[in-house]
């Protein structure tokens, strides 16, 4: 099973992100600072996460650089 990797820069985050809760995802900073865990919700001042020790990251989109998750493709 293969996958694809999605980028989605900083302005398009709550348009593309809003219906995937629950995706594991990469969200990259504008400093370079990467975070990984679960999307709990975005709205469009922030991206709020979980990360794999259960601890929540609240992000401010503006911050963001781009964020980056693994899809399913479809053959």
């Amino acid at each position: 099973m293969s996958k694809r990797l999605v980028r989605i820069n900083s302005e398009n985050i709550f348009r593309e992100l809003e219906k995937l809760k629950g995706v594991e995802l990469n969200a990259i900073s504008q400093t370079g600072k990467t975070y990984f865990g679960k999307l709990v919700s975005v709205t469009n001042e922030y991206l709020t996460m979980l990360d794999t020790r259960r601890h929540s990251h609240k992000l401010a989109i503006p911050d963001l650089y781009e964020v980056v998750y693994d899809e399913q493709s479809k053959f």
